[in-house]
């Protein structure tokens, strides 16, 4: 039996490099073999000893070269520069750094194309039906004010709720949102211009040669998707009974106060309102042309019973906000 003590199979530090080595994608350098030689000067300290590799040191890491020629592939393939094909060999701590570094640059380079955008537009597609729908919130019998924002806010929840082309959110951006608001007061304030001309060319020359309400309606729904009917109507004739004794500048004020005071007396109940209609209605039949007509008694079309549906939803909701 030797005498010389048994040398371990493996120390601690030898296992780890071994695990360490497992990790790595490449080939691990074999460790030096220490000749008999060798052994015997262990004890030699001499500089010879300072050439010699440690079997414990880092093992030497050998690129995977089927990992560098895909790397490289791909590089070619996507056209790199070749300051860029020298930044991918940096070390990967570099490269993190790089990274982010340039998630930053792009994200100013977004923003300051964001804020040199051009400014919202109302669209072409926009102002049609904004156009189409203003006549029809001022012909409804559902509408209890003419002038001022409350027909600007029922117009304006139109296009909330059909959004048309609308983008999404745009109501949340002050600049763009006030952009729809002058288009729509404009289409409200053009209507109201062609009501009131309107209804001025319908009284000129004695009573027996004013334009009949029938006609009158007609001339008023002409280019809208409204049609004549005996509601709408009854709130033709009330605008004209209105303008004969106020045409000036206050025309729309008076007739707002009059429709209050009718809601007021009828005291929210709907078969009196309508009988108030009807009788304002059979005047204006009486008074102003001649009655070669017959007006429908059906109800309104589809089109105004959408915007009237509309408009009832937004007066409970006022009414419950309160």
């Amino acid at each position: 039996m030797s005498s010389r003590a048994s040398t371990p199979i493996d120390s601690d530090d030898e296992f780890r490099g071994i695990l360490e080595a497992m990790d790595k994608l490449s080939p691990v350098r074999p460790a030096h073999k220490r000749t008999h030689a060798t052994m015997a000067g262990d004890g030699n300290t001499s500089d010879n000893n300072n050439n010699e590799v440690s079997d414990t040191a880092a093992p030497l890491v050998i690129p995977n070269q089927n990992l560098v020629a895909a790397a490289r592939h791909y590089t070619d393939k996507k056209r790199l520069r070749g300051e860029q094909l020298t930044e991918i060999d940096d070390p990967p701590s570099l490269r993190e750094v790089k990274i982010m570094a340039n998630l930053f640059a792009l994200g100013n380079q977004l923003e300051k194309m964001v804020t040199s955008k051009a400014g919202y537009e109302v669209s072409s597609d926009l102002e049609t039906n904004i156009y189409k729908y203003a006549p029809a919130v001022l012909l409804s019998s559902k509408v209890t004010v003419y002038k001022g924002e409350s027909a600007t806010a029922i117009l304006l929840n139109i296009l909330k709720k059909y959004r048309f082309d609308i983008p999404p959110g745009l109501e949340n951006i002050p600049a763009a949102w006030a952009k729809v608001i002058a288009v729509v007061r404009e289409a409200l304030t053009q209507k109201r211009s062609n009501i009131k001309k309107a209804i001025r060319a319908s009284v000129i020359g004695n009573d027996l040669g004013h334009q009949n309400i029938f006609d009158l309606t007609q001339a008023i729904v002409k280019g809208t998707q409204c049609t004549v009917n005996v509601v709408l109507c009854a709130r033709i004739a009330l605008m004209r009974a209105v303008y004969l004794k106020h045409p000036g500048p206050k025309y729309w004020d008076k007739l707002d106060a009059r429709l209050a005071t009718i809601r007021k007396e009828g005291g929210g109940d709907a078969g009196r309102i309508t009988k108030a209609f009807k009788h304002i209605l059979t005047i204006d039949q009486d008074k102003h042309g001649a009655k070669d007509y017959e007006l429908d008694e059906k109800t309104v079309d589809d089109f105004q019973q959408k915007v009237d549906d509309l408009i009832d939803v937004e007066a409970v909701n006022a009414a419950t906000s309160v």
